[in-house]
């Protein structure tokens, strides 16, 4: 329940090569990536605040975290779709805090438990109501906020992104598009098939007729 602003994202573990649409490698460098991170934030946040003071900050932050942003890099390449899809939106649809974690309310106080990332200990705290509504609001998204965004071969304005479908089995391929007719998503979404007779069972034809 604490400010503490962070990202999930879902990384490819490979890149877009010249002449491959493709290429695979399961390795990133930790260090690397979390002095990549700091770096790309710092800058991105000099250029739209565009002040001295917080170019001053921005040497001091260096200095303090000189091996970079903290980066929890888990490795997830054996998770299934339906797994990354799960976790995608655990963190985009839940609130800030389950309510399972509030362990008692006496009408002034709350007390709540939370799992501390820097060593994984479970802490108990007991605050009052006002406060624990101050920390809980904070965590609200602005109207029309997007929690979600798509970058690099994830962005349909990515040059290679229409070729991405070379990687999908052709087998795969063609029963994605039949999942996704108007057929099938009506029947999906109403338990109805629109083109069987409700009376006789049998498929209705598609017939035309030049004028």
């Amino acid at each position: 329940m604490k400010w503490n602003p962070h990202i999930h994202t879902i990384v490819t573990e490979g890149a877009m090569g010249n002449f491959n649409v493709f290429k695979k490698f399961d390795f990133i460098s930790y260090n690397a990536l979390r002095k990549r991170f700091q770096k790309i934030l710092l800058d991105l946040l000099d250029k739209y605040f565009n002040s001295k003071n917080f170019k001053l900050l921005k040497n001091f932050i260096y200095k303090k975290s000189n091996k970079g942003f903290y980066v929890y890099a888990e490795k997830k390449c054996n998770q299934s779709t339906q797994h990354m899809i799960e976790y995608a939106i655990r963190y985009t649809g839940k609130p800030a805090m389950a309510e399972s974690r509030i362990l008692d309310y006496d009408g002034k106080y709350i007390t709540f438990w939370y799992q501390r990332h820097e060593d994984n200990k479970i802490i108990k705290e007991k605050i009052h109501v006002y406060v624990f509504f101050k920390r809980l609001i904070i965590h609200i998204p602005n109207e029309n906020f997007k929690t979600v965004r798509y970058y690099g071969i994830y962005s349909k304005k990515h040059k290679f992104h229409d070729k991405m479908i070379m990687l999908i089995k052709r087998q795969s391929h063609k029963l994605r598009n039949s999942l996704i007719s108007w057929r099938m998503m009506i029947l999906k979404d109403f338990d109805i098939d629109p083109i069987q007779c409700s009376k006789c069972g049998n498929l209705m034809i598609h017939q035309y007729r030049v004028c």
